[in-house]
């Protein structure tokens, strides 16, 4: 069962508010522990900061509970790990630093913290016996109460943050080990807000406390312990990304691999993954390529896993990078007129095509620069897929010539400049094979089905769209912020629109998926398409 979660209403007074309701699956465990079974409230008064801020705090709220549930949820399913007395003192000594770090800094008031002491008391007396009620207190044994202490534990496990420290971590105790965890930090609770009391006195003595401690050992054998490795081969084999997405992140969880696997490494927690991320962005590596390719791939793989129910937490759902503005020369991501024509130009001047990687010189710049097209989908064309449509020819883009990105076949008219330059007749030359490259070339990587999924074949197809992105930079194209193969689609967009072919065309063209059911339905067909393409103005070199 999923996490339903929950929108908010604004109110005429400018106060935000939101009803969280407790999944019924886990209503009893919740109200034990946090003392509310049925629905959390979060409300944002109109005094309280602007919205970027206030939705920063919903954010952390609506996470809070969710970490709760699945807590208890795992729990439930049995994947929760047991606990020694010495494992709980040990968690609850990291926890009661965790505690006093979110504070220790900027304690605030004294005041606030020993009326916490006295308020946590006073809680727990609501849970002591009936004569300890209705007598003064002498002392603080009756705290010690088994009755008392597991009675308090809704009241602790909330102020405590107990569910947060637990997620960060990366620890899910069963239901028993919890209460034990949970008895441990009580004592270090009031501990903790003794110290900061002192703290917000001035008083920064050495605390002793933390060296009392035993060290906590996490076990070895942990349900949400799932290797790095192990849950990317489990998502490759199940999504079926490109080989050249299995290729890219393979470094990326051979890292992570290395780094948080096997008996001594460090645990894999929200922490640790952050602090990961940040060691990443070296003078060779910047922050734009750890966000959009190490911190993406680490995320996109633990999300699955935890949708999967492979593991409970994503170490990476809340990983950031700060990127830099980037500084751009240029106005576009679109070829200049000068440059496309360059090209062109350059394209046109090659006369013997009988080499593929001639002929893909001599054709995929003019077929990219007339539909908008990734190259890679151009390079795997074969013969088999330029057919003709009452009269006009197309192309047929389709997975079963290579790697298409949205997975889905699509038809694409060709413009009838590229017809009148000697298209189809270099097709029909080439038969029903492919027409860039030679299936049968040993000097490249041949295209076969790679039988190891974690080491995909790099295509032959893949190869020659590599070669016509260094022959683009030979032919003049020095510029590093234009990327000379992809520039096609960013200009193609462009001058489709100048020309007055609507959105709605020229995504379909490009093979941009639609974006709602609506746009399904209108999806522009193949005869829309050439139509419109009569409008796209030749290239003049």
């Amino acid at each position: 069962m999923g996490l339903s979660l929950p929108g908010f209403k604004t109110l005429k007074s400018g106060a935000f508010i939101s009803r969280y309701v407790i999944p019924a699956d886990v209503r009893d465990e919740y109200r034990r522990l946090f003392g509310k079974g049925y629905e959390e409230r979060w409300r944002s008064d109109p005094g309280e900061p602007a919205w970027p801020q206030r939705k920063q705090l919903y954010g952390e709220w609506v996470a809070k509970i969710s970490r709760r549930i699945e807590a208890i949820r795992a729990a439930n399913r049995g994947e929760g790990i047991a606990l020694s007395r010495q494992d709980a003192a040990a968690l609850a000594g990291e926890w009661y630093s965790w505690f006093v770090a979110r504070h220790e800094d900027a304690p605030g008031n004294p005041k606030l913290w020993d009326a916490e002491q006295w308020s946590i008391i006073d809680a727990m007396l609501q849970y002591a016996p009936e004569e300890v009620r209705a007598e003064p207190m002498d002392g603080l044994e009756w705290t010690r109460d088994p009755e008392v202490r597991k009675g308090i534990q809704p009241v602790l496990a909330d102020r405590g943050y107990t569910a947060q420290f637990l997620a960060s971590k990366g620890v899910v105790l069963t239901n028993a080990a919890r209460d034990l965890f949970l008895d441990f930090a009580l004592d270090n609770y009031i501990a903790a807000l003794s110290l900061l009391e002192a703290r917000a006195r001035n008083d920064y003595s050495p605390d002793d406390l933390p060296a009392a401690f035993p060290k906590f050992l996490r076990p070895k054998k942990q349900a949400e312990d799932r290797s790095p490795w192990r849950l990317f081969e489990s998502w490759v084999s199940a999504r079926k990304p490109s080989a050249a997405t299995v290729t890219r992140w393979r470094g990326v969880f051979t890292d992570l691999e290395a780094k948080f696997s096997g008996p001594n490494a460090e645990p894999l927690t929200e922490d640790t993954a952050q602090t990961w991320a940040r060691e990443k962005i070296t003078p060779k590596r910047t922050p734009i390529t750890v966000k959009d390719v190490w911190v993406n791939a680490a995320h996109t793989v633990y999300a699955w896993a935890k949708s999967e129910r492979l593991i409970t937490n994503n170490p990476f759902e809340a990983v950031s990078v700060t990127v830099p503005r980037k500084v751009r020369n240029r106005d576009s991501s679109a070829f200049t007129a000068d440059e496309a024509r360059m090209i062109l130009r350059a394209a046109m001047a090659i006369t013997d095509t009988k080499r593929a990687s001639n002929a893909a010189k001599r054709w995929v710049p003019w077929l990219c620069a007339y539909s908008g097209a990734r190259v890679g989908e151009m390079t795997q064309l074969r013969g088999v897929d330029i057919v003709q449509r009452d009269n006009f020819h197309a192309m047929r883009i389709t997975p079963e010539a290579g790697t298409v990105k949205t997975k889905q076949a699509h038809t694409v008219p060709l413009h009838e400049h590229i017809v009148e330059q000697g298209f189809l007749e270099y097709v029909r030359s080439r038969g029903k094979g492919p027409l860039f490259y030679d299936p049968d070339d040993k000097t490249g990587a041949k295209e076969v089905e790679a039988i190891d999924l974690m080491k995909p074949k790099r295509t032959q197809a893949k190869r020659v769209s590599e070669e016509l992105a260094y022959w683009v930079r030979r032919v003049g194209i020095t510029d590093l912020e234009v990327q000379p193969n992809h520039a096609w689609r960013h200009m193609f967009k462009q001058i489709a629109e100048r020309s007055g072919i609507s959105s709605r065309v020229h995504d379909v063209i490009t093979g941009h998926s639609a974006d709602s059911v609506a746009a399904m339905y209108t999806k522009a067909t193949v005869e829309d398409m050439a139509e419109a393409l009569k409008k796209f103005p030749r290239y003049e070199v």
